[in-house]
């Protein structure tokens, strides 16, 4: 069982700790049957009772006083510990309250919560090795701790870890926000169908759900499929018609696959629902633009832009206005800016050649004409290129593995730096029985990027089955490299090296596997295997 550490600030959120501390009080005056209770009966639950609702006052500095003043008579209590840090927080005094947090820790290492708010204030600090270690030390209390679960990957999706997250999280439980970030990975990796899959299962045990359709929306545009996003946007509003976020994600979709007429008038209900949010006055320009009302759009987009500076699209969609009211001066500052904020819109650049023509400025107008030329070609190109992965994909999970191999071989020839491709061709040459193509692709896709783990991965099991161990550990260390917190090559690497008679290595390996996964059977099977290896046992352990 999952201990706590008892009280906590009448529940208060962790959030409300880093709130801004109130003033310093000279004299900690508490209500008169607390202090009383307190003064009568100094215990360590009385000063819990007394410093917490110093706390929940943000009173932060009477909460530390009255929480070290029972320190002073209960020294080892791990609760009273964490709490001084939570009140150490609450004053921005991050490493006393990081001293506190650790020695609760310590001295009652199975409490979840210490591990989880260390996590969260080294992640802070952007000291993301610690954090991943509190982490770990978390799960380890509780595999499938939510918190725990949900922090560690935002923190790993903010970093672009993408392999990590799947890593963590294809074992763990389909709740909204797990299968939120695990679908954001795969689908960061171009594995739409399965980020598909993942929300999908997530939907059937969360039918109402309202955060859950809206990252489905998602994948469908990304997988080009904008009908059907269109169609599940609808259906969720019509199922929460009380629900302005509902037709807000609704309105967003029908706007940006085109569907105006249907978007068209839920426009001036949302305008009445929230005047000034800068999503919803983009999203109205962009259909005031296409109805000619270039004034009421130029309004409204520049609101947009004042309130939210830094999206590209909005300052576009201003530009094309104002290309369209020939105001190419304004025109040409708000295009650019677009491009400087890495607007992936082809078209910024045919507006802006028109402002510059405009201006008199021809020979820059023909530049960017060029630029959009080639940047619509490579558009059109990575979009064929996608389609046929995405027949692949669907090809492989219906076992026609000849049909997958020659998708994904028109995915790579119309894609060639695209090192995911090259990756699932591997994938599908395997199945096939084509070692030797399996090869070929595994070693195109990290010549491209060495971070593909399962690419790296893969590599090792070819070499450990050509009887090149070293090879194999190189390749798989290099998949920890990309993905540390991913199970497989760790147990991976400890069989090979066991092989290959490093038993401190591997042991050390395995351990590691079993502190990211202790139910792992496979890595639970490997350790007791070198358990009982006489051969291993008489090398001695790391550090030894």
């Amino acid at each position: 069982m999952v201990k706590q550490c008892g009280v906590g600030f009448g529940s208060l959120a962790f959030a409300a700790f880093l709130s801004l501390p109130g003033p310093g009080y000279a004299a900690c005056h508490g209500p008169k049957a607390l202090s009383d209770q307190l003064q009568a009966h100094p215990t360590t639950d009385n000063a819990v009772l007394m410093g917490s609702w110093f706390a929940g006052h943000k009173q932060f500095e009477c909460a530390v006083i009255t929480f070290r003043g029972a320190l002073k008579r209960d020294p080892g209590s791990a609760q009273l510990h964490y709490l001084t840090g939570l009140a150490l927080l609450g004053e921005e005094r991050t490493a006393d309250a990081v001293s506190e947090v650790r020695e609760s820790s310590r001295l009652d290492p199975q409490v979840i919560k210490p591990h989880l708010l260390l996590a969260t204030v080294y992640d802070q600090s952007g000291k993301y090795d610690e954090a991943d270690q509190e982490w770990r030390a978390a799960l380890a209390i509780d595999p499938k701790s939510n918190q725990a679960l949900e922090d560690f990957s935002a923190s790993l999706l903010r970093r672009k870890d993408y392999a990590d997250v799947i890593g963590l999280l294809t074992k763990a439980p389909r709740t909204e926000k797990l299968a939120i970030h695990l679908s954001q990975a795969l689908g960061e990796l171009n594995y739409l169908n399965q980020a598909a899959a993942v929300l999908t299962e997530a939907l059937q045990l969360s039918p109402d759900s309202l955060d859950l359709p809206k990252a489905m929306t998602v994948v469908l545009v990304k997988m080009h499929q904008y009908e059907q996003a269109a169609t599940l946007a609808q259906t969720t509003a019509d199922a929460h018609p009380d629900s302005m976020d509902a037709k807000l994600d609704l309105f967003r979709i029908l706007v940006l696959t085109s569907h105006y007429d249907q978007a068209r008038p839920l426009a001036p209900k949302l305008l009445a629902w929230h005047p000034h949010d800068p999503d919803i006055l983009y999203l109205c320009g962009i259909i005031e633009r296409i109805d000619g009302k270039l004034e009421l759009a130029k309004a409204h987009l520049q609101e947009s832009v004042a309130l939210n500076p830094d999206f590209f699209d909005s300052r576009y969609h201003l530009g094309v206005v104002l290309v369209l009211s020939h105001e190419w001066k304004a025109a040409e500052e708000q295009l650019e800016k677009a491009i400087v904020l890495n607007s992936p819109v082809p078209e910024v650049h045919f507006e802006l050649a028109k402002a510059l023509r405009g201006l008199g400025q021809t020979e820059r107008a023909m530049q960017e004409v060029k630029k959009y030329q080639d940047l619509k070609k490579a558009e059109e190109t990575s979009l064929e290129a996608s389609a046929a992965a995405g027949q692949g994909d669907k090809a492989l999970d219906d076992r026609k593995i000849s049909v997958a191999v020659q998708r994904y071989r028109e995915a790579v020839d119309k894609e060639p730096g695209n090192p995911i491709y090259h990756y699932k061709l591997s994938v599908a040459l395997r199945e096939s029985g084509d070692a030797a193509g399996e090869r070929a692709q595994l070693e195109e896709t990290i010549k491209i990027d060495p971070r593909v783990a399962a690419a790296q991965n893969e590599l090792g099991f070819l070499f450990a089955r050509a009887g090149d161990g070293n090879g194999a550990v190189e390749h798989f260390r290099l998949a920890i490299q990309a993905a540390p917190q991913w199970t497989d090559p760790w147990i991976n690497l400890a069989g090979e090296l066991a092989v290959m008679g490093q038993y401190a290595d591997a042991r050390a390996a395995v351990a590691k596997a079993l502190a990211l996964d202790p139910s792992n059977a496979e890595a639970r099977e490997l350790n007791d295997q070198l358990a009982h290896d006489p051969a291993a046992q008489s090398t001695p352990p790391p550090g030894n």
